[in-house]
């Protein structure tokens, strides 16, 4: 009996979300494998070589981004002029840096979009092909979670000074995705799901008892109101990042090899 070859995997950035994806891949998923790495700052040998942007989008027929936003263009690019499938994790680098899906529509890439720490894309998704009129997301977090963030260091948010759940933004997600990179993830993917940056709301609130990243969308139309809340927990190495965005990069990778597909 013939066996199909696994794909080979690539994961350009191994921190906190990475480096779940790479234990998943080793401890195994059905039809991948993990090839490589690029990370200058690894610290844990997955077993595999640690290679650059290039070597690794050639080296593999897929390849896992899981970088800040800033270097994000760069995997692309390599990725790209190699025609190799990307999965983005970094959605909001998609909104900043456009020419990243211009030039995606000049290669022969396939990009995949996870769904992150958000629920109810599915939803999102079949109701854009009756027409949203709406679409908005509050996100709250510990303080803590929003440090580094442009916006925040450009208003002189005191965050250590906030002692109760405070609404530090509001606007579009593409001004979220500029203030927050590293935060507004989830934004940025209902918006590609739904109706794009400019239209889609983005609260974003510091709330210092919150346990958790808690999430709620509102999303409507002509026929439907869509309503969904999450609450995950921060990585505890990354609490910009919320365990389960690892998570959904792994079962999106068993969604592609299983014979009985669920749609995200």
């Amino acid at each position: 009996m013939m066996t199909t070859p696994s794909i080979k995997v690539g994961i350009a950035g191994v921190g906190a979300i990475g480096s779940a994806v790479a234990k998943a891949l080793n401890e195994g998923i059905k039809g991948f494998s993990l090839e490589c790495v690029s990370d200058p700052k690894i610290t844990t040998d997955f077993g595999v070589v640690n290679t650059d942007f290039a070597t690794l989008t050639n080296r593999c027929d897929l390849v896992i981004e899981c970088l800040p936003a800033n270097i994000v263009p760069q995997l692309a690019l390599a990725a790209f002029s190699a025609n190799t499938d990307i999965i983005f994790i970094s959605t909001a680098a998609l909104l900043t840096y456009q020419q990243i899906l211009e030039q995606l529509g000049k290669s022969n890439s396939r990009a995949y979009v996870p769904s992150g720490a958000l629920c109810g894309i599915d939803g999102v998704l079949a109701m854009k092909e009756m027409g949203i009129n709406s679409a908005q997301i509050a996100s709250t977090k510990p303080p803590k979670g929003f440090g580094g963030a442009p916006y925040v260091t450009l208003n002189n948010i005191g965050l250590s000074n906030i002692s109760k759940k405070t609404l530090i933004f509001e606007g579009n997600a593409l001004e979220a995705a500029k203030g927050f990179p590293a935060n507004v993830n989830v934004a940025a993917t209902l918006s590609l799901a739904g109706i794009g940056a400019q239209n889609t709301r983005v609260e974003i609130w510091a709330d210092p008892n919150a346990k958790g990243n808690m999430h709620e969308i509102t999303v409507k139309s002509d026929y439907s109101t869509l309503t969904s809340k999450i609450e995950n927990m921060p990585d505890p190495s990354n609490p910009k990042s919320s365990i389960l965005a690892a998570q959904s990069i792994v079962a999106t990778l068993r969604n592609m090899s299983s014979a009985l597909v669920i749609s995200q």
